[in-house]
């Protein structure tokens, strides 16, 4: 039971933000997704019906003269207010948010998918972003690669690089002056050029992975 109270908190947030915690089985953590998705609707649909009926008391002076107007013209004012209101920031907030409470409510009961809110979504894309920049800015400037072996021609490369290479691991294939090579390894060393690729000459009957494109740097 207190792991289902767990995962109505938990289904609001991504994986990033569990620290740690799993759900104890993904019936459950569905259960709860639905739960939460319907809270989510249910609260913020009974803050905006609040907030509309608090806004109209505040335009109630607005109202007044339309008091002894006919059923049409009364409704008109209200349609009026009613389309202020509802492009209000905050209540452009609530529309946003229950209708993300049901999404998420439908996508656990019809998909079995936990679809965390997208407010903590947008802080964690910031935040990675963020990590990502400083990342980036911690290599410092960019420099040419290194390369041992003549590309193309060598059995075996050793690329030197400053800054890893997206997706270049172990067992992905690269395409070398038309040659395709297998990465070996990659190890980490000290200097400029830190990240070492050890490529070999891709054999007959090796299965290509990946497949990246690499251009040698001009010498």
């Amino acid at each position: 039971m207190l792991n289902f109270v767990y995962g109505i908190y938990y289904s609001f947030l991504p994986k990033a933000y569990w620290r740690g915690w799993r759900p104890s089985s993904t019936v459950d953590f569905v259960r709860s997704a639905i739960l939460s998705g319907l809270l989510e609707f249910g609260l913020c649909l009974y803050l905006l019906v609040l907030g509309f009926w608090h806004f109209l008391l505040i335009r109630a002076q607005q109202l007044q003269g339309a008091s002894e107007a006919n059923v049409g013209t009364q409704m008109y004012f209200t349609a009026l207010l009613g389309v202020e209101y509802v492009f209000h920031p905050l209540s452009m907030l609530g529309i946003v948010l229950a209708g993300e409470g049901a999404l998420r409510a439908w996508a656990a009961y019809f998909t079995d998918e936990v679809v965390p809110s997208f407010l903590p979504r947008l802080i964690l894309l910031i935040q990675e972003q963020r990590a990502a920049r400083q990342k980036e800015a911690s290599f410092g400037p960019e420099i040419p690669d290194v390369i041992e072996g003549i590309p193309g021609e060598a059995a075996e490369l050793r690329i030197f690089s400053r800054r890893p290479k997206e997706g270049w691991r172990a067992s992905i294939t690269v395409a070398v002056q038309g040659q395709f090579y297998e990465i070996e390894r990659v190890e980490n060393t000290t200097g400029a050029r830190s990240f070492v690729y050890i490529l070999h000459k891709l054999q007959a009957g090796r299965v290509i992975r990946g497949n990246y494109s690499y251009d040698p740097p001009q010498t």
